[in-house]
């Protein structure tokens, strides 16, 4: 029996891209503009829900963002995916039309969404993005149906400048994933870097996830650095200093580490609590 596809007529024929669309893949700021006065709508959907915002955004054409947006496009409309215009300019790393989609009203966490546009600028290593969004008041520990948090993302993704800006904005370095931690995932790919900067944030070495492993029982090799380092964290006490840093970001908690630099004491202490420097 043919299927239906070679069957119907109808699934030979490409359905036509809307003038508005395709208007904005161009780039044609120009003709945009006529089609709007025209009558066009600026969320004509396509067969995917894509609006013409979406295809902007992701292409970081920020001036035909700008047009449809002061033309009343919907800055939080979803495609058929969910996704945002947010979660396509982030997932672009397009920084300024990020920061415009949120002085214009876009969610930075979009209710009912599996993922988030932290998700997608870590997942694409866009941390000048991940920068924006953790200011904005993205929620840093959120979990999606696939890595975890954007730190478990940044750590399966080896992309140490993304977790850098995570943890420095607050996110939780112990959170667990099918009781994973960032770490775990980082001593699965035995990376000296990014092992060695979670340890830094407070990871606990100790940790065990659902198989009862520690995160050096899952550096394979033997011999390599990585498993010296771990050991060493497990068997030796952190000194006062560290402690103490942990201790008072923690106490300030996620919203507040931003403000660090107004505490009234020295400047290299500020620059200490925020891990610009280490004596």
């Amino acid at each position: 029996m043919a299927s239906l596809e070679s069957s119907n007529p109808m699934f030979d024929r490409e359905v036509p891209e809307d003038e508005m669309h395709s208007a904005v893949k161009a780039n044609d700021c120009s003709r945009l503009q006529q089609l709007i006065q025209a009558g066009h709508s600026v969320n004509k959907e396509s067969i995917d829900l894509v609006r013409p915002l979406h295809e902007a955004c992701f292409q970081g054409y920020i001036d035909c963002v700008k047009i449809l947006l002061d033309n009343d496009a919907e800055v939080n409309v979803r495609n058929i995916d969910g996704a945002t215009p947010l979660c396509d300019a982030a997932s672009s790393g397009h920084v300024d039309i990020v920061k415009l989609l949120l002085e214009r009203g876009a969610y930075v966490n979009p209710p009912l969404l599996l993922s988030s546009p932290l998700h997608e600028a870590t997942l694409r290593d866009k941390w000048e993005t991940v920068e924006v969004l953790a200011m904005a008041g993205a929620n840093l520990n959120s979990s999606d149906c696939h890595f975890g948090t954007p730190l478990h993302v940044a750590a399966c993704q080896g992309s140490v400048n993304c977790a850098q800006s995570l943890l420095q904005a607050g996110a939780c370095v112990n959170s667990i994933k099918s009781l994973n931690t960032p770490l775990h995932e980082a001593a699965r790919r035995q990376d000296m870097a990014f092992i060695l900067l979670l340890l830094m944030y407070g990871a606990d070495p100790t940790a065990r996830n659902n198989n009862g492993l520690r995160p050096i029982d899952l550096v394979s090799s033997s011999t390599h650095p990585a498993k010296q380092v771990l050991l060493q964290w497990e068997s030796n006490p952190r000194d006062l200093r560290h402690c103490c840093r942990l201790v008072i970001r923690r106490y300030l908690g996620t919203g507040r580490l931003k403000f660090i630099k107004e505490l009234p004491v020295p400047k290299l202490l500020h620059q200490y609590l925020d891990f610009r420097c280490n004596f």
